[in-house]
């Protein structure tokens, strides 16, 4: 069996035992943490959650530095990966189309 990569170094969760971290955003709703994402720019804004049913796998490989601080980025700011990743591809579109505007 492969053991999964550490998201931050120190942490450990045990079965049972898991608990948002202090000033995150949990499932139950904003805590702490929002004011946080709440600064956040507009164009950081996660798009709608799209049912799972919806969705269709994506995959590729990354190097493991970049799987590691997306995934830390990702916990980090109450971003789901897939939510992130379509973030992250947004802001990417929008900025080439101001790109090739300004070209």
């Amino acid at each position: 069996m492969r053991k999964p990569a550490p998201l931050a170094t120190g942490v450990l969760l045990k079965k049972g035992e898991a608990a948002p971290v202090f000033g995150s955003q949990g499932r139950d709703g904003p805590s702490i943490a929002s004011a946080r994402v709440a600064s956040l720019p507009a164009e950081a804004e996660t798009p709608a959650r799209a049912r799972t049913a919806e969705l269709e796998p994506l995959g590729f490989k990354v190097p493991p530095q970049f799987n590691q601080e997306f995934r830390r980025f990702a916990f980090e700011n109450g971003y789901k990966l897939n939510e992130l990743l379509f973030a992250a591809f947004d802001a990417f579109k929008k900025a080439r189309i101001m790109e090739s505007a300004n070209s």
